[in-house]
């Protein structure tokens, strides 16, 4: 990383810490919130840059509220009234601006593309990654990498659509870690597979709205059992998200009627190598066994050594292309 991409890296933590703990703060209060009060808990969510440049009153109509509620309740976040609330908007919306920055100008990737609904779909896919990207931290990321790698049994969830992106992290995580279980409304796991849950494992959840009941009753019964769950998650304050230990945001808005996996299914694959970086001895020697076993077996077509010559011809490609493109 460069110094000046290092520079904006602590730039954007320290933008966002603020409006971090307002989002923690939110999620903490959420089931002691009034009707109305929850509504503008989820409007500073979901859509901060409104926040961030409308006036109380707009956001007031916007809600169908009076003002004067969304002013009492920056009070009851601790805030100094709604310019604080607003500063804080804008400070999250300078960090995921500035992240986007970095980013490929999707207009010119689609551009062949335009005016077609596979054209719209990826451009909303695109979308989701830059701003699921903008929100990450660093901290919460690796914070649950060691989670994962330190604990004695992960189980993952996901139902519907989600349970794509469970399924996948899953049969990863086994290769890597061992003791992985995937729970979901359709693979047939029964309740006495949980009753062994201790405060030394942790549960991966992958939910977004309308929000699967299974996957909630197991973050509720992790929950008791005193085992972290990590969420990944449309919204911190989604009923999955408040009984979680971490919570990390992506956006699942779909350009039809289904959700889009693009932004959670990189939120497994960035966890997958951060667990297998942060345990490399352990991985590599666990890796070694595994292809000597899928090679007994004839599992597939391409042997491990074979295999591992491929990506790398793939990498030095990659890093070839990258090199003149610069130049």
């Amino acid at each position: 990383m460069s110094t000046r991409q290092k520079r904006g890296a602590k730039a954007s933590t320290r933008q966002t810490s603020k409006t971090d703990g307002v989002i923690d703060d939110l999620r903490r209060q959420y089931d002691q919130l009034t009707h109305s009060q929850k509504r503008i808990a989820e409007y500073i969510v979901d859509n901060p840059q409104s926040v961030a440049f409308a006036t109380v009153d707009q956001m007031a109509s916007e809600l169908g509220i009076n003002p004067s509620t969304i002013v009492r309740f920056t009070y009851r976040l601790g805030l100094k009234g709604f310019p604080d609330l607003q500063e804080r908007a804008r400070q999250l919306v300078r960090g995921q601006l500035s992240a986007a920055s970095e980013l490929v100008d999707s207009n010119s990737i689609l551009s062949h593309l335009d005016g077609t609904i596979f054209g719209t779909s990826l451009s909303q896919d695109l979308q989701n990654l830059s701003r699921t990207i903008s929100s990450l931290d660093v901290d919460t990321l690796s914070r649950a990498c060691a989670i994962i790698g330190a604990s004695r049994r992960i189980y993952v969830a996901g139902a519907f659509a989600s349970y794509g992106v469970a399924c996948y992290l899953t049969l990863a995580l086994d290769r890597i870690h061992g003791n992985t279980i995937l729970w979901g409304w359709n693979d047939g796991m029964v309740p006495s597979q949980t009753l062994d849950m201790q405060s030394n494992d942790c549960v991966i959840v992958f939910t977004a709205a309308p929000y699967a009941v299974a996957t909630h009753r197991l973050a509720l019964v992790a929950k008791e059992a005193g085992a972290k769950v990590i969420a990944v998650t449309d919204t911190p304050i989604s009923a999955v998200g408040q009984l979680a230990y971490l919570n990390i945001s992506a956006h699942y808005t779909g350009s039809g009627s289904q959700n889009s996996l693009v932004a959670p299914m990189a939120i497994a694959h960035a966890l997958l190598n951060g667990v297998a970086g942060a345990n490399s001895s352990r991985t590599l020697e666990r890796y070694a066994r595994l292809n000597r076993l899928v090679n007994r077996w004839d599992t597939f077509l391409l042997k491990g050594d074979e295999l591992e010559e491929r990506r790398n011809d793939d990498a030095n490609r990659a890093r070839s292309s990258r090199r003149n493109s610069n130049s």
